[in-house]
């Protein structure tokens, strides 16, 4: 009985390892790794490789064959060099409200001395257009202008809902900030946040618009502008530029084609919208969003009564996504990709990344090479599904625990 249950343990656990070494031939493409010197090393990921993975980044594995013929998985982990800013907040209160042929004033102290670059003025009051001067004392006495004519809107209606009172300004190390509001109407400011933003520039990749069409659908008033580019890459930042003397507020919204479905009639593409925004003469028009692989875009600008914008050009970028690698013994490394059912791994140095040296060594990838599985019958293996896999362990488990049940029997009845 010992015996016959350790060649059928011995099987199956056979079986199961089979399944672990054959998962490269279930991606469908991979590049060589050369010159691995290190046990860490960086690997950028190639603008062409994007297109052959889920958007997820999910389908991306390291595969080493050693001397030996065994196959080993090597962990990894994403680094993304997105920017990095460091936001501290201040505290203040008004302190003075006052009125003048000017305008309105108001003095805001800083409870400690503080360096700040950045106000956010909150009003109670709602569909405005102001001019805003900013100044700044040690005692109240000397007054220095920081800010002059810095503009403050806020519209609020049926189509749109939008605020802008911001100010930015140079780092400043005041006690005292004076606002002149330039306004016939009194301006209710009921507070004003503050703060010290401190940011580290990440590496920003800038990717080639291949083709840009802007068409108009007047009948229902909006600009519909298509962006593709040459290749589907990660993009977290889209800036529209607009030829225009005048100033303007336009409710827009940015989507990326995510899928398509052939039909007999042709192709049906889907389009999701990653972010709505406003374009607005009052910015440089640059809208940050989280990162998505994405190759063809749709901008729809809605224009209501107003003339159509004049699209100059648009520029997409990226930031910079590199893979850190840990490989720990010989062997001839590959990446390979394109694998829709593959899970996210999970690896333990995810959670050890305060070990992980500075200034790796960027490894060579080879070409793109698709794999060529001429086992068909593994395409149709039971063990090709994790839940088939599961099914099995079940399996194992209860006929395991029937011997050992029979086993236990067998003892209590010899007693």
């Amino acid at each position: 009985m010992k015996i016959m249950k350790l060649n059928f343990c011995a099987t199956i656990f056979l079986l199961i390892g089979g399944y672990v070494t054959a998962q490269i031939s279930d991606y469908q493409y991979e590049s060589s790794l050369d010159e691995i010197v290190n046990d860490w090393h960086s690997i950028t990921i190639p603008d062409g490789v994007y297109g052959k993975v889920d958007p997820s980044l999910k389908d991306i594995r390291i595969y080493g064959v050693t001397k030996s013929q065994d196959t080993i998985e090597v962990p990894y982990l994403w680094n993304i060099k997105k920017d990095n800013v460091k936001t501290k907040k201040q505290s203040g209160k008004i302190i003075n409200a006052s009125k003048t042929d000017q305008g309105y004033y108001y003095t805001i102290k800083l409870n400690r001395k503080s360096t700040i670059c950045h106000m956010k003025l909150l009003f109670s009051n709602s569909n405005y257009d102001w001019k805003v001067d900013l100044e700044a004392s040690q005692d109240q006495k000397e007054w220095f202008t920081i800010l002059e004519n810095s503009r403050i809107l806020d519209i609020e209606n049926a189509v749109t809902d939008y605020s802008y009172t911001d100010l930015h300004f140079p780092t400043s190390d005041y006690q005292y900030y004076r606002i002149l509001v330039k306004s016939n109407e009194q301006p209710k400011l009921t507070s004003v946040d503050m703060a010290m933003e401190e940011e580290v520039a990440g590496e920003i990749i800038n990717y080639e618009v291949k083709k840009m069409m802007v068409s108009e659908n007047k009948p229902m008033k909006y600009t519909e502008v298509e962006l593709e580019l040459e290749n589907a890459v990660p993009v977290s930042s889209l800036q529209i530029n607009i030829n225009a003397d005048y100033d303007y507020f336009r409710p827009m919204n940015i989507r990326f084609l995510s899928d398509s479905v052939k039909t007999e009639k042709g192709y049906l593409y889907n389009y999701t919208t990653i972010k709505r925004v406003t374009l607005t003469s009052l910015d440089n028009n640059q809208f940050k969003f989280k990162s998505t692989v994405a190759k063809k875009f749709k901008i729809v600008i809605s224009n209501s009564d107003n003339q159509p914008l004049n699209i100059q050009s648009a520029m997409i970028n990226g930031f910079k996504h590199e893979l850190i690698a840990r490989f720990t013994e010989p062997a001839s490394y590959k990446l390979v990709y394109g694998n829709p059912s593959a899970h996210r791994p999970q690896y333990d140095i995810t959670n050890f990344k305060d070990h992980i040296p500075a200034n790796l060594k960027d490894l060579e990838i080879g070409s793109q090479n698709q794999i060529l599985n001429n086992d068909d019958s593994r395409k149709t293996s039971l063990f090709k599904s994790e839940l088939w896999l599961w099914v099995i362990m079940g399996i194992i488990i209860i006929i395991l625990g029937g011997f050992t049940y029979k086993m236990i029997g067998e003892n209590v009845t010899k007693k």
